[in-house]
């Protein structure tokens, strides 16, 4: 990020007028994100588009956050790359209390998106990508990549012996 942090937003009329809204639209770069196999690459752009609200207990903020995610599919291990889009409704309040950790904190008359976009991205990733859902995955008997080529195998090859067993369940 640069100097000025771009998911800083100045909430000073949203604490003036309880029940008055702010729409909201912010981007800039978050840190790099990993979750198993799907991540948010490092200088990736994260927009969060959405309204803040003045309620009883603090700020709510509304909305969405879109990104683009590189994934490993954990079928055929390609790479890809996709736009995620995630719905996030968050409260941040002026006595915010860290071991609660349910809240974010307001910051004098700002809040920052950052700590929160960062909290429901990474959530959001997926645990076990796929490509496609059409995926066809590895062959199991040389390693090609099945979307791509028909390696000839077919079945799998030589099964091991200590599990020929399982083939009577059949």
């Amino acid at each position: 990020m640069g100097a000025a942090n771009p998911f800083k937003v100045s909430v000073t009329r949203l604490s003036k007028t309880p029940g008055s809204v702010l729409q909201v639209d912010v981007e800039g770069e978050i840190p790099e994100m990993f979750v198993s196999s799907a991540w948010v690459p490092e200088g990736a752009t994260v927009h969060a588009k959405g309204q803040l609200e003045a309620v009883h207990s603090g700020i709510l903020f509304s909305g969405t956050a879109t990104v683009e995610v590189t994934s490993e599919c954990r079928r055929c291990l390609g790479r890809t790359t996709a736009p995620m889009q995630v719905e996030i409704r968050e409260l941040f309040e002026s006595d915010f209390k860290e071991e609660e950790g349910d809240t974010y904190p307001v910051e004098g008359d700002f809040v920052d998106f950052t700590e929160m976009l960062r909290d429901a991205v990474v959530l959001a990733l997926p645990a076990a990508p796929l490509c496609s859902e059409e995926c066809k995955g590895l062959c199991q008997v040389c390693g090609a990549n099945l979307n791509e080529t028909d390696c000839g195998h077919r079945g799998g090859g030589d099964i091991d012996p200590r599990f020929r067993i399982l083939d009577q369940l059949r």
